[in-house]
């Protein structure tokens, strides 16, 4: 496995970390729990960042900054608000936000914790999850367990983000052919090799922010990291 040209640390500074570290939520509490649920609702797929977060804020400042206190907001509340951060289509955004609290109060006491722990298997958490409101599907179920590996011992098998993989295996920091459970893991021994130890969370959203420009679509001639990408230098050998 080739050096990587830049520590996952260099890639953070440049792409930037998780969004979890600059809203300043702390995954270890159950509050911040919720907050990152909420925020997962809102975040990715063609959102920009910038919106999604300004989105989380407003959310915040009105005090329905948690799944309890958005499911007794009420739709029409959060719609508001979201209209307000700019956010696309927020009639949608806010029921689908709205019935994730909702659920979450009416089956789990809205703790997250009393979710998981009746589930003994990725799928079956993943299924709980997916089950609390129409909208919450795949995508978004994964991007808010990606986080929480170190929480949950039964989300630790959830993949990396194609992106990410991609952009971790140009790099050298995965070997291709790598079995997906394991990805993370290895990915995670990697960074050990960092002087600055980034986090798996920081080091894995870093890496599909890069991978989403280039490495995914095999678009190395494109690569922000210009003469530093690996990729490029190895095709520009085989010219």
């Amino acid at each position: 496995m080739a050096d990587a040209p830049l520590a996952a640390s260099d890639l953070i500074a440049r792409f930037g970390g998780h969004p979890l570290r600059e809203l300043g939520i702390d995954l270890e509490t159950s509050d911040g729990l919720g907050r990152w649920l909420v925020m997962a609702c809102l975040y990715g797929g063609r959102v920009d960042d910038g919106v999604a977060a300004r989105a989380v804020r407003g959310l915040a400042s009105a005090g329905l900054a948690d799944p309890s206190r958005i499911a007794a907001a009420g739709p029409e509340a959060l719609e508001t608000l979201l209209d307000a951060a700019g956010y696309p289509a927020p009639d949608v955004a806010a029921r689908m936000l709205w019935r994730v609290g909702d659920s979450l109060v009416k089956r789990y006491g809205g703790s997250l914790d009393a979710l998981a722990n009746q589930s003994d298997q990725l799928e079956d958490l993943a299924a709980h999850l997916a089950s609390l409101a129409p909208g919450f599907g795949a995508a978004r179920v994964a991007r808010f367990l990606r986080p929480l590996r170190d929480r949950w011992p039964v989300a630790c098998e959830i993949p990396l983000q194609p992106a990410a993989r991609a952009a971790a295996q140009h790099l050298g920091l995965l070997r291709e052919g790598e079995d997906e459970e394991g990805e993370p893991g290895a990915l995670r021994a990697a960074l050990r090799n960092d002087p600055e130890s980034p986090t798996l969370t920081d080091a894995e959203y870093a890496l599909a922010r890069l991978g989403a420009r280039a490495c995914l679509r095999d678009r190395t001639a494109h690569c922000p990291l210009d003469e530093s990408c690996p990729a490029r230098v190895l095709t520009r050998g085989d010219s």
